[in-house]
């Protein structure tokens, strides 16, 4: 009892000042480029998105209602994600114990990934909340009380219209009565499968706009996993999630599931459902990645199920163990780090190499832009175009000019943009072109009778530039040929 009673303070503690590094640092940092497109999202709110579904777009709409700023678009991850730590601690304190409650909530408060899900908002943030709440639920419903069988269903239902990835937790925990005996009991009854059609309802109106806009997202997704990558680029992947979750953590996570199955005869009925639902994405990434280049966050779902398996196993002790302090210690420097680093870069790194260099990447151009465009009344007339995504979202959010920004897509995939500006429109019109090198792009050129330079945009720090860009005037847009 004493233990815990020490735990118990120290998990509120560490509780109290996170949140309150959150709330400075959602305060004092520009969006990432990524997090003012999905802002994007909100400003045209839909049931579907060609590269995720609707859920983070919702998220921001409601935070953004009353005032939008950078603060209230992230204002919503710092909320689920606090609320998920006290709701699964209080949740699993009643139906499991307190020392399973406090290593989870623990290693929830103090884990590199899911800080970083509470601070900045993408897709990621609804996917790992409702994804654990669902394997919450429904762990509950198979061996607590079959009344939270419907939560899980929902909370299922709202991970995947997250984020598609989330099915694959959502596989593992339909197997799990099939490929348990104990639990078959469960395949008579009706309510277990109604849980997953409640699931199905949910998804539909991403699947009605997949219809609606020729599968934009199918096809979109479809190229983007199959992606050429090579042995490197799987060391890489998964060096750098054990590295970024940490050592225990990446344990449980990655390697305890496989002995989970080797041992599959004698281990608990508890222990194989989370071994399930997290050897199932496991399965898919592992050998997904081996011939396909996978981003950091695509592999977050492993995750999600190995949090249950940390604290499962970690709680069969009486007192906390020194492996689980220094899974503690090693993801509250990292945290530490970069939050100093963010604010005072006292490390002596450059360029990409500094990954809060990104906080940082578009003060300057923003600057520029409305010093030089939006302040100038001939060319504040003229649209302002890209042909990446992120500049013309960063535009908008910050300097919503009369026009909005848009990206071109020209031998470039399918944006937000292309659904909401026909081509055909905008042929013959002169806009301001901006690109993030200092040269006007060649592949570019035919698509524009002229292109006149009007500035360089460079913005430094820590001795060191970040970024550059050149902004243009261009005449006669003539359409994608």
């Amino acid at each position: 009892m004493p233990e815990n009673n020490r735990l118990t303070n120290y998990t509120l503690i560490l509780f109290t000042i996170l949140f309150a590094v959150k709330l400075y640092f959602i305060s004092n940092t520009f969006l990432v480029d990524d997090e003012a497109y999905y802002a994007m999202y909100a400003r045209h709110l839909a049931w579907g998105y060609i590269d995720h579904g609707p859920v983070v777009a919702f998220i921001i709409w409601i935070f953004t209602f009353l005032n939008e700023s950078s603060f209230t678009v992230r204002l919503g991850p710092v909320i689920l994600m606090s609320f998920l730590t006290i709701f699964l601690y209080s949740v699993t304190k009643k139906h499991m114990d307190q020392q399973f409650a406090l290593i989870t909530s623990l290693a929830l408060i103090a884990n590199l990934m899911f800080h970083t899900n509470s601070i900045i908002i993408t897709p990621d943030v609804p996917l790992a909340f409702f994804s654990i709440l669902s394997i919450l639920f429904y762990y509950l419903a198979y061996f607590k009380d079959e009344r939270f069988i419907y939560p899980g269903g929902i909370m299922l239902g709202f991970s995947v219209l997250s984020k598609v990835s989330a099915l694959f937790p959502a596989i593992g925990i339909f197997l799990f009565p099939f490929l348990v005996k104990e639990k078959r009991h469960m395949l008579k009854n009706v309510h277990f499968y109604a849980s997953f059609f409640i699931s199905f309802i949910i998804f539909i109106p991403f699947i009605v706009w997949n219809f609606k806009n020729d599968f934009a997202f199918v096809k979109y997704q479809g190229s983007h996993i199959l992606e050429g990558g090579g042995f490197s680029d799987f060391l890489e992947l998964w060096a750098g999630a054990a590295l970024l979750i940490g050592p225990l953590f990446f344990y449980y996570s990655a390697i305890k599931p496989i002995i989970y199955l080797k041992d599959w005869m004698v281990i608990s009925c508890e222990k194989k459902y989370f071994g399930l639902v997290t050897s199932v994405p496991l399965s898919y990434f592992l050998f997904h990645s081996l011939f396909s280049r996978f981003e950091l966050n695509w592999i977050a779902p492993i995750f999600f199920g190995g949090l249950f398996i940390l604290a499962a196993e970690e709680s069969q002790y009486s007192q906390t163990r020194k492996r689980l302090h220094i899974q503690i210690i090693y993801s509250l420097f990292f945290i530490s780090l970069i939050m100093v680093q963010t604010f005072y870069p006292l490390l002596p790194l450059k360029g990409k190499s500094d990954p809060t260099n990104r906080y940082y990447m578009y003060t300057s151009l923003v600057k520029d832009v409305k010093t030089s465009i939006m302040d100038d009344l001939e060319m504040n007339k003229l649209r302002i175009v890209s042909n990446e995504f992120q500049i013309p979202s960063i535009i908008n959010f910050y300097l919503n000019p009369q026009h909005e920004a848009i990206c071109l897509s020209i031998d470039y995939h399918e944006t937000l943009y292309s659904f909401h500006y026909d081509q055909q429109s905008l042929i013959g019109e002169d806009f301001i072109y901006i690109h993030d090198k200092k040269e006007f792009p060649e592949k570019i050129k035919p698509f524009f009778d002229s292109y006149e330079p009007i500035m360089i945009s460079n913005h430094s720090r820590n001795n060191s530039t970040i970024a550059s860009y050149s902004i243009w005037a261009v005449k006669n847009y003539k359409g994608k040929l």
